[in-house]
Protein backbone atom coordinates (compact mmCIF):
# COMPACT_ATOMS: atom_id res chain seq x y z
CA UNK A 1 0.00 0.00 0.00
CA UNK A 2 2.86 2.33 0.86
CA UNK A 3 4.50 1.69 -2.55
CA UNK A 4 1.22 2.34 -4.30
CA UNK A 5 0.96 5.74 -2.58
CA UNK A 6 4.51 6.64 -3.69
CA UNK A 7 3.85 5.53 -7.26
CA UNK A 8 0.65 7.58 -7.36
CA UNK A 9 2.51 10.59 -5.94
CA UNK A 10 5.26 10.33 -8.60
CA UNK A 11 2.67 9.97 -11.37
CA UNK A 12 0.87 13.11 -10.23
CA UNK A 13 4.14 15.08 -10.07
CA UNK A 14 5.17 13.83 -13.51
CA UNK A 15 1.84 14.78 -15.08
CA UNK A 16 1.85 18.27 -13.60
CA UNK A 17 5.23 19.26 -15.01
CA UNK A 18 4.19 19.58 -18.68
CA UNK A 19 6.32 21.05 -21.42
CA UNK A 20 5.92 24.80 -21.79
CA UNK A 21 4.50 26.05 -25.08
CA UNK A 22 6.47 28.61 -27.09
CA UNK A 23 4.90 31.08 -29.51
CA UNK A 24 6.60 32.54 -32.57
CA UNK A 25 5.97 35.58 -34.74
CA UNK A 26 7.71 36.32 -38.03
CA UNK A 27 9.84 39.46 -37.78
CA UNK A 28 7.99 42.29 -39.48
CA UNK A 29 9.07 44.69 -42.17
CA UNK A 30 8.85 48.29 -40.97
CA UNK A 31 5.60 49.88 -42.08
CA UNK A 32 5.70 52.43 -44.83
CA UNK A 33 4.40 55.88 -43.95
CA UNK A 34 2.73 57.42 -46.97
CA UNK A 35 1.65 61.03 -47.31
CA UNK A 36 -2.08 61.44 -47.69
CA UNK A 37 -1.64 63.35 -50.98
CA UNK A 38 0.39 60.47 -52.45
CA UNK A 39 -2.46 58.03 -51.94
CA UNK A 40 -4.57 59.75 -54.59
CA UNK A 41 -2.12 58.97 -57.40
CA UNK A 42 -1.19 55.39 -56.49
CA UNK A 43 -2.73 52.33 -58.12
CA UNK A 44 -3.72 49.78 -55.52
CA UNK A 45 -2.13 46.34 -55.31
CA UNK A 46 -4.52 44.20 -53.31
CA UNK A 47 -2.89 41.17 -51.73
CA UNK A 48 -6.10 39.21 -51.90
CA UNK A 49 -4.91 36.03 -50.24
CA UNK A 50 -1.94 34.13 -48.93
CA UNK A 51 -3.14 30.55 -48.82
CA UNK A 52 -1.39 27.65 -47.08
CA UNK A 53 -1.82 24.09 -48.23
CA UNK A 54 -2.65 21.18 -45.99
CA UNK A 55 -0.42 20.70 -42.99
CA UNK A 56 0.95 24.27 -43.17
CA UNK A 57 -2.41 25.70 -42.06
CA UNK A 58 -2.13 24.22 -38.54
CA UNK A 59 -1.16 26.24 -35.44
CA UNK A 60 2.13 24.42 -34.95
CA UNK A 61 5.31 25.10 -36.87
CA UNK A 62 5.69 22.46 -39.59
CA UNK A 63 8.81 20.31 -39.73
CA UNK A 64 9.75 17.57 -42.20
CA UNK A 65 11.24 14.63 -40.29
CA UNK A 66 12.11 12.40 -43.27
CA UNK A 67 11.64 12.31 -47.02
CA UNK A 68 7.95 11.41 -46.54
CA UNK A 69 7.02 12.44 -42.96
CA UNK A 70 5.86 15.85 -41.71
CA UNK A 71 4.85 16.94 -38.22
CA UNK A 72 3.32 20.03 -36.70
CA UNK A 73 4.93 20.98 -33.43
CA UNK A 74 2.64 20.74 -30.42
CA UNK A 75 4.61 23.14 -28.25
CA UNK A 76 6.13 25.49 -30.85
CA UNK A 77 3.16 27.44 -32.18
CA UNK A 78 2.52 30.47 -34.33
CA UNK A 79 1.56 33.46 -32.15
CA UNK A 80 -1.09 34.49 -34.68
CA UNK A 81 -2.36 32.67 -37.77
CA UNK A 82 0.53 32.16 -40.18
CA UNK A 83 -1.54 33.32 -43.17
CA UNK A 84 -2.12 36.68 -41.45
CA UNK A 85 1.57 37.09 -40.63
CA UNK A 86 2.64 36.26 -44.18
CA UNK A 87 0.05 38.57 -45.71
CA UNK A 88 0.93 41.54 -43.51
CA UNK A 89 4.65 41.09 -44.13
CA UNK A 90 4.05 40.86 -47.89
CA UNK A 91 1.79 43.94 -47.95
CA UNK A 92 4.39 45.97 -46.04
CA UNK A 93 7.23 44.75 -48.21
CA UNK A 94 5.45 45.39 -51.52
CA UNK A 95 4.43 48.86 -50.34
CA UNK A 96 8.07 49.68 -49.68
CA UNK A 97 9.51 48.05 -52.81
CA UNK A 98 6.82 49.36 -55.18
CA UNK A 99 6.57 53.04 -54.18
CA UNK A 100 4.15 53.81 -57.01
CA UNK A 101 1.69 51.21 -55.69
CA UNK A 102 -0.47 51.18 -52.59
CA UNK A 103 -0.20 47.73 -51.07
CA UNK A 104 -3.26 46.66 -49.11
CA UNK A 105 -4.87 43.59 -47.59
CA UNK A 106 -8.33 45.02 -48.42
CA UNK A 107 -9.74 46.26 -51.73
CA UNK A 108 -9.82 50.06 -51.55
CA UNK A 109 -10.98 50.80 -55.09
CA UNK A 110 -13.43 49.24 -57.52
CA UNK A 111 -11.03 47.24 -59.68
CA UNK A 112 -7.67 46.99 -57.96
CA UNK A 113 -4.84 44.89 -59.30
CA UNK A 114 -4.75 41.71 -57.22
CA UNK A 115 -2.14 39.25 -56.04
CA UNK A 116 -2.84 35.76 -54.75
CA UNK A 117 -0.08 33.65 -53.21
CA UNK A 118 -0.33 29.90 -52.64
CA UNK A 119 2.26 28.17 -50.44
CA UNK A 120 2.85 24.43 -50.73
CA UNK A 121 5.97 24.42 -48.53
CA UNK A 122 6.96 26.72 -45.66
CA UNK A 123 8.85 24.51 -43.23
CA UNK A 124 12.13 23.24 -41.86
CA UNK A 125 13.65 19.93 -42.78
CA UNK A 126 15.62 17.20 -40.98
CA UNK A 127 18.84 18.08 -42.83
CA UNK A 128 18.94 21.71 -41.64
CA UNK A 129 17.34 23.12 -44.79
CA UNK A 130 14.32 25.40 -44.97
CA UNK A 131 11.92 25.03 -47.88
CA UNK A 132 9.57 27.70 -49.23
CA UNK A 133 7.62 26.80 -52.37
CA UNK A 134 4.47 27.84 -54.10
CA UNK A 135 3.19 30.20 -56.75
CA UNK A 136 1.60 33.58 -57.14
CA UNK A 137 -0.92 35.01 -59.56
CA UNK A 138 -1.11 38.71 -60.39
CA UNK A 139 -4.17 40.05 -62.15
CA UNK A 140 -4.80 43.50 -63.56
CA UNK A 141 -7.20 44.83 -66.19
CA UNK A 142 -4.72 44.02 -68.95
CA UNK A 143 -2.64 41.07 -67.82
CA UNK A 144 -2.53 37.90 -65.74
CA UNK A 145 0.87 36.64 -64.58
CA UNK A 146 1.50 33.33 -62.85
CA UNK A 147 4.91 32.47 -61.42
CA UNK A 148 6.23 29.58 -59.35
CA UNK A 149 8.84 30.05 -56.65
CA UNK A 150 11.05 27.60 -54.82
CA UNK A 151 13.67 28.39 -52.19
CA UNK A 152 16.00 26.04 -50.35
CA UNK A 153 17.82 27.88 -47.56
CA UNK A 154 20.37 26.80 -44.98
CA UNK A 155 19.29 27.22 -41.37
CA UNK A 156 22.22 28.93 -39.59
CA UNK A 157 21.54 27.54 -36.12
CA UNK A 158 19.51 24.80 -34.49
CA UNK A 159 16.13 25.43 -32.90
CA UNK A 160 12.74 26.85 -33.68
CA UNK A 161 13.77 30.50 -33.27
CA UNK A 162 16.43 30.06 -35.95
CA UNK A 163 13.92 28.21 -38.13
CA UNK A 164 11.43 31.09 -37.87
CA UNK A 165 14.14 33.66 -38.69
CA UNK A 166 15.21 31.64 -41.74
CA UNK A 167 11.59 31.29 -42.89
CA UNK A 168 11.19 35.07 -42.54
CA UNK A 169 14.38 35.66 -44.55
CA UNK A 170 13.08 33.38 -47.29
CA UNK A 171 9.67 35.07 -47.28
CA UNK A 172 11.44 38.40 -47.75
CA UNK A 173 13.21 36.92 -50.78
CA UNK A 174 9.85 35.81 -52.20
CA UNK A 175 8.45 39.33 -51.69
CA UNK A 176 11.52 40.87 -53.36
CA UNK A 177 11.13 38.54 -56.33
CA UNK A 178 7.43 39.40 -56.71
CA UNK A 179 8.17 43.12 -56.47
CA UNK A 180 10.95 42.96 -59.07
CA UNK A 181 8.71 41.09 -61.51
CA UNK A 182 5.83 43.54 -61.02
CA UNK A 183 7.91 46.72 -61.28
Amino acid sequence: MRYLAWILCFLLIGCSSGIEKSYYQLPTTPSLVTKKSDLLTQKQLWVQTVQLSGILAANGITYQTSDVNYVNANNHLWASPLEQQLMQNLVNQLSIMLPNRLGSAQPLENRPDSLNVFLTAFHGRYDGKVIIQGNWIYKSDKVIIKRDFSLLLDQDENGYSALVRTLARGWTQVGQSIASQLS
